[in-house]
């Protein structure tokens, strides 16, 4: 049984390669003929197999040790014949195609493969031939024939890359590049670009001279050019191709580096800012007189808000009067209230003068204020704690403000007043996206956020204030509108 196990695969084998040399050959297979074949073999295999003592492969066999080598004695049964036969159509079927192709084929690539295929084949026939003729007695010869057969197909797969392995090659690494890929020959005329180039540059197409005029121009360029495509940021190489010192084209290399890009401008950003907060410091170091040259200049900076901290600063000493702040405590708080808002010198223009509602990003710079105002003013020592207002006049009395998320009284008490003082300015001034809000509109959100926002202390003396027209809403409008 096992003889007949090993001998019936040798039918499949033959069957196995015809097929493949249909494929090779670009022939279209007679699928109903292939399927009666695979089913006539399935069919033998089976019954060669399960029939117990049966002389359809073998009809006798026996094993002897005469010679040099032991070997079996055997009579071919009637399957054997069938087989035989069915090898051979296959071999004279698959050289005819072969030699047939070779004919015909106008690529020496394809050709060489095809012309080591056939030889494998025919190395293969000829051994099975010398066996079934017994040419040599001793043993089966035509392990031998599928060694030299079997070199004659490496040389056709690894040498003229009969299954494409380059190409897969390049599909599973050259297309995966983060970097596009575009080769031309001497002509300039496109030869091959990856998926990340096509990706770029849409109209890429083989055969034509139509590189991007954009690339041409950064590759031949030295000082580290780019051009901006679809929100990336593009640099290009042009590198010579060559072969035993003779060039055959050229190949661009385009060059993702938007993350460096915007990393160098966010660091140089933050050079200017970190510049401007040292000048601030040391302008603040000379004296109080500096004091209202720098909320003149915060105010410049801002184009929306038009005397807004000065009308803060008055605001927050009327509510420190009515809380019995001393004459001195009172004016520490003025020059607070005069300097909160001096950490908009590190937000962009462009952030800060929008004339429309900000955007999630954009709003997350904005609040950067705080932190930047008390980064400048925090060794300011002329004003004991005026970094407070700066940092903290947006931090809520329920937790929920910035920066830290301070709750109730762990906001100091200047800090609290001046964000109140704030709020109220900011909505009752003109806006460039807004006009100002009704005053009952104000009064009734600064009643409704006492206790949420707002210190409700402080918020029931803003209303005070506010009925007894002490704190006067239409200054800040007229104000505004200068």
């Amino acid at each position: 049984m096992r003889l007949c196990f090993r001998a019936l695969g040798r039918a499949w084998i033959p069957f196995s390669i015809f097929q493949f040399v249909l494929l090779l050959c670009e022939v279209p297979p007679h699928k109903r003929t292939l399927n009666a074949l695979a089913v006539f073999h399935a069919v033998i295999y089976v019954l060669v197999l399960t029939i117990k003592h049966n002389t359809l492969y073998y009809s006798s066999f026996d094993f002897v040790e005469e010679g040099l080598f032991p070997h079996i004695i055997h009579t071919n049964g009637i399957i054997h014949h069938i087989y035989n036969v069915l090898i051979i159509l296959y071999a004279i079927s698959g050289i005819f195609l072969l030699f047939r192709a070779i004919k015909k084929q106008k690529s020496d690539k394809k050709r060489h493969q095809l012309i080591f295929v056939t030889a494998a084949i025919f190395t293969d026939i000829l051994f099975f031939i010398f066996e079934i003729l017994h040419t040599v007695e001793e043993y089966d010869i035509t392990s031998l024939g599928y060694t030299i057969a079997s070199v004659f197909l490496y040389i056709a797969v690894f040498h003229y890359d009969l299954l494409g392995t380059k190409e897969l090659a390049r599909q599973a690494m050259i297309d995966r590049l983060s970097e596009g890929i575009i080769a031309t020959d001497c002509d300039g005329v496109i030869q091959y670009f990856n998926e990340k180039a096509k990706n770029l540059f849409e109209n890429l197409e083989v055969g034509t001279k139509k590189i991007p005029d954009e690339i041409l121009k950064i590759a031949e360029e030295k000082n580290h050019a780019h051009i901006e495509i679809g929100g990336k940021i593009i640099a290009a190489e042009k590198r010579a191709l060559t072969k035993n010192g003779k060039s055959f084209g050229h190949f661009y290399a385009l060059i993702d580096e938007t993350e460096h890009v915007r990393y160098m401008e966010k660091k140089e950003e933050q050079k200017i800012q970190q510049i401007q907060i040292e000048a601030m410091k040391k302008q603040l170091q000379m004296g109080n007189e500096t004091i209202f040259a720098i909320a003149n200049a915060v105010e410049a900076r801002d184009k929306n808000t038009g005397k807004h901290s000065y009308r803060v600063s008055e605001y927050a000493v009327q509510i420190a009067q009515e809380l019995g702040f001393s004459a001195e405590a009172q004016e520490q708080l003025r020059k607070m209230g005069l300097l909160h808002d001096i950490g908009k010198i590190g937000v962009p223009d462009s952030i800060l003068n929008k004339p429309a509602r900000l955007t999630d990003d954009e709003y997350a710079t904005m609040k950067t204020h705080t932190t930047i105002g008390g980064e400048i003013l925090k060794d300011f020592t002329l004003i004991l704690g005026v970094d407070e207002g700066a940092k903290f006049h947006h931090e809520r009395y329920d937790g929920k403000g910035y920066p830290n998320g301070l709750k109730g009284e762990e906001i100091p008490l200047n800090a609290r007043i001046i964000g109140i003082a704030d709020a109220f300015d900011a909505m009752t001034a003109n806006r460039v996206y807004r006009k100002a809000l009704d005053i009952d509109f104000v009064k009734n959100e600064i009643a409704r956020c006492a206790g949420t926002q707002f210190d409700p202390k402080i918020a029931k003396i803003m209303l005070r204030l506010i009925e007894s027209g002490k704190i006067d809403a239409t200054r800040t409008v007229q104000e505004s509108e200068k």
